[in-house]
């Protein structure tokens, strides 16, 4: 499974599957983050994420969704 799938899986519930995938693909590709990238870059791609969820899903919740994204990039592939 690749970085954007693995975090496509967290935001699925919340987001559905097609988008989950969709935004998940964009924003790797826009930082660069794959598979065993920089964490640095995984911050990166973590506080974009959080940011643009607010909209649907409030701070709180955009946050901890945001910090599960981190920890699915985080597993081995």
């Amino acid at each position: 499974m690749t970085l954007p799938e693995r975090m496509a899986t967290v935001l699925a519930t919340e987001l559905g599957e097609n988008t989950a995938d969709v935004v998940c693909r964009h924003v790797c590709a826009k930082f660069g983050a794959e598979d065993g990238c920089e964490s640095a870059v995984l911050q990166q791609v973590g506080d974009f994420l959080r940011r643009g969820l607010v909209a649907y899903v409030g701070a709180d919740r955009a946050r901890e969704l945001a910090d599960l994204c981190l920890a699915a990039a985080a597993r081995p592939a």
